[in-house]
């Protein structure tokens, strides 16, 4: 029993870590994550940190940004389509990868793949019906899981308040951690001895989760509607260099113009510093398709940047855009890094100071 507890305890205080890592990080950027509905497997193929476990050669490597980049351009459309076909959509993709990968991976480099979701999931991992079977739960073990589980999420949700209410984090992290190690002690007990060595097993040699959080997306490319303000037509590819801010925005919606602040600083701050801000127009109402009336509003508002107008919505769908305004960060490299959806600061958000923060990484990372 001694080595069960050992191997238990390592287990616990390490997935706890992972999703304390998350978790703060999601308060941290409240509203900031476009992903927090989506497949985990998905993410964790744009991770950076993961790429690096594979130890992919460089034939790999070409071969599996290629697909990836691919598989991005269906992603992006995908985001915005009513919750089903959003689901579906996504789904079509994840088997696409799923199917295509062992092409591009050994053995060995897929089974470690599904080891760093295991440590991804943490404790959710076996509510899930092929770990469950895996792990050979029977009713009344997973029953019991579930019920573990969704307990404990009750005081997480409490804890989130807390943080995204701006009350001392440490404390609340120090609180946090308790719970989930208290939640994980608690499943190892519904578990038998075997079923936690399959568990152990099933996750490999540890994974340092706390690189997680840093996916790279392929940027889908602008659609040129012919109608530019401030600028020729651009395209991002003739960008790569440089760290672009692109933004969508309606000329009237109140929320975007509490934004125009900010993105009027960042453009004057960083403009010659290897920055593109480009915002995209896309109406919300029918006044918003006058475009005499949104370059007047553009000009009294004194937005200097390129700035594409996108009538018929064609970049909005491409980029699975929802909501206005929505504020994207793109790498040197073509890669989308951030995205803050909403007013930077609504309701006492940080947005501004984040997506600052995030901008002056970005434009400190090398060219190539």
């Amino acid at each position: 029993m001694p080595w069960r507890l050992h191997t238990s305890n390592s287990v616990l205080l390490s997935i706890a870590t992972l999703t304390l890592v998350i978790m703060i990080s999601d308060v941290d950027a409240r509203g900031a994550d476009p992903y927090s509905q989506i497949d985990p497997y998905w993410l964790l193929l744009h991770e950076p940190a993961v790429v690096e476990e594979l130890q992919l050669t460089d034939k790999q490597f070409d071969a599996y940004q290629e697909l990836l980049g691919e598989l991005d351009l269906l992603f992006f459309p995908v985001r915005n389509k009513a919750r089903d076909d959003a689901v579906a959509g996504l789904e079509k993709v994840v088997d696409q990868a799923r199917r295509r990968l062992p092409a591009i991976l050994q053995p060995s480099q897929l089974r470690r793949l599904n080891e760093i979701l295991m440590w991804r999931l943490g404790t959710s991992a076996l509510t899930q019906d092929d770990v469950a079977a895996k792990l050979q739960l029977d009713d009344s073990q997973r029953k019991r899981v579930q019920e573990i589980i969704e307990k404990i999420q009750v005081d997480v949700t409490a804890i989130e308040k807390e943080v995204s209410e701006g009350k001392p984090r440490a404390p609340l992290e120090r609180k946090y951690t308790d719970l989930k190690t208290k939640e994980q002690k608690q499943i190892i007990r519904v578990l038998k001895t075997e079923q936690v060595d399959r568990w152990k097993k099933m996750l490999g040699t540890t994974f340092d989760v706390t690189q997680l959080g840093n996916t790279r997306f392929k940027a889908p490319p602008l659609v040129d509607t012919g109608e530019w303000m401030n600028s020729r037509p651009l395209a991002l590819e003739e960008l790569r260099g440089k760290v672009v801010v692109l933004h969508f925005y309606a000329s009237g919606c109140i929320n975007c113009i509490h934004n125009y602040p900010h993105y009027r600083d960042w453009h004057d701050r960083f403009q010659n510093n290897d920055l593109v801000m480009i915002g995209i127009h896309t109406p919300e109402t029918e006044a918003e398709r006058n475009l005499k009336g949104v370059r007047q509003k553009a000009e009294d508002e004194k937005l200097t940047f390129p700035i594409l107008l996108d009538i018929q919505s064609e970049n909005w769908n491409a980029w699975g855009n929802s909501m206005w305004p929505c504020v994207y960060l793109i790498d040197k490299q073509g890669y989308l890094r951030k995205f803050w959806p909403g007013e930077l600061n609504w309701q006492g958000n940080n947005g501004e100071e984040y997506m600052r923060k995030q901008i002056e990484l970005l434009l400190d990372e090398p060219t190539s």
